[in-house]
């Protein structure tokens, strides 16, 4: 069959189509269980909770909370934006789209930028959320801009790099790149670092263009498409890039995980894994979660697997994040779960449907607690302010945790 234009699934469907052997088969996989811990090492207390709007429900979206000039900034889907005191969840300041939000919150600049369904790229001042600027792009935009040097980039989901200015939002170059007939619900968030802009493509492709006029540098095939359907062709990199020095990181669905050299696009190495998350670095370990859901740890340097932890299999994992002196990870049963970083060996687990302030709920608490609104699987992946862990959930609430100090009485 010949699709005329490109036709994006949702990830979860996607990856649920590619991973399971079929609907309704006995033999299909299915998710694991909820792990059991033999031993609680790592505990979280609530620090502060808050509801801010709508949350994402079921949709696909890559609003992820952003942190800058001491505030955290927050979206919803619905258009609903805010900026926090992190260390107690205080409101600085609230505003509102005229469209649904479907990409953000990057902050740098001093400008609060975020993307919408209709094609908007709106930027905000970070001090009380005045609108600054906006611009229409060629499509909509499902994953968070670059914000740097004087210029916002954005990867829209019709295949164009656009760069706007950071002042005025005036449209300083795009880059035109067609899009293979089957693609994921996804488009990786570019990166600028280095004077360069860097994003990557549903054709498992990673281009690095110049940023000042956005002629393209270098590309690299992180994965080549292979098999007959349109389905096995699957390569999108839909992971944000990660620069760590002079190295780029870029992985892709269905595919490699791959480490290049920034200036040349030289691989220094390769190895299979396939990936749509974005993914982390610690150290000298890259953190990576797999397409079902296992989280792996690797050496970056050479890209050594250093270890898998798959009891999270198809449970719908975040992006890994380290946290004090462990890993944390959500899933989309509303649990966080605590890693070893030695070993990867769970060593913590939270409900965090357990510490969701009901009172402030748009539904009220009562309906909250009595109809499905207390299922709050975690939204995002979540991030780290200092000695604080935010986490965001599907249906609004964004809710701040401390690593409990360990008790010489337990």
């Amino acid at each position: 069959m010949t699709f005329n234009k490109s036709i994006l699934l949702s990830i979860v469907t996607a990856v649920s189509i590619v991973t399971l052997t079929g609907c309704g088969d006995d033999d299909a996989l299915q998710p694991n269980p909820l792990p059991t811990l033999t031993e609680t090492k790592v505990k979280y207390d609530e620090k502060w909770s808050i509801k801010f709007g709508g949350g994402i429900d079921e949709q696909f979206l890559k609003l992820v909370p952003a942190e800058g000039y001491g505030k955290i900034f927050l979206a919803d889907a619905k258009g609903a934006l805010l900026a926090l005191e992190p260390q107690s969840g205080k409101v600085v300041w609230r505003t509102k789209t005229k469209n649904a939000i479907s990409a953000g919150v990057t902050v740098s600049s001093r400008v609060v930028v975020v993307g919408t369904r209709e094609g908007e790229v709106i930027a905000f001042d970070v001090d009380d959320g005045s609108k600054k600027w906006e611009a229409i792009v060629s499509s909509e935009v499902i994953a968070p801009a670059a914000v740097s040097d004087g210029f916002v980039v954005v990867n829209t989901v019709d295949g164009n790099v656009i760069a706007l200015d950071a002042e005025s939002g005036e449209r300083k170059w795009f880059y035109d790149r067609n899009l293979p007939a089957l693609t994921l619900r996804g488009t990786s968030a570019p990166v600028i670092a280095h004077g360069a802009a860097i994003a990557g493509f549903a054709n498992g492709k990673v281009g690095v263009f110049i940023l000042q006029n956005g002629q393209l540098a270098w590309e690299k095939q992180i994965t080549a498409p292979s098999g007959r359907s349109d389905l096995e062709r699957l390569v999108d990199v839909d992971s944000q890039p990660i620069v760590f020095g002079t190295t780029l990181y870029a992985s892709s669905f269905n595919g490699n995980l791959s480490a290049l050299d920034l200036q040349s696009g030289e691989a220094k190495w390769s190895r299979e894994l396939s990936s749509y998350q974005d993914m982390s670095v610690d150290n000298q370990t890259l953190l990576v979660t797999h397409d079902n859901g296992y989280i792996s740890s690797l050496n970056r340097n050479n890209g050594a697997l250093l270890w898998t932890q798959k009891s999270l299999f198809l449970r719908g994992s975040t992006s890994p994040v380290a946290f004090n002196d462990h890993i944390v990870v959500g899933d989309n049963s509303g649990y966080l779960h605590m890693m070893d970083k030695s070993d990867g060996g769970l060593i913590g687990q939270l409900n965090i449907n357990l510490n969701v302030n009901y009172s402030d709920c748009y539904y009220g608490e009562e309906a909250c607690r009595f109809h499905n609104h207390e299922q709050y699987g975690v939204a995002s992946k979540p991030i780290v302010v200092d000695d604080v862990l935010l986490v965001q959930t599907r249906n609004g609430h964004i809710i701040a945790y401390q690593q409990r100090k360990p008790d010489i009485n337990e």
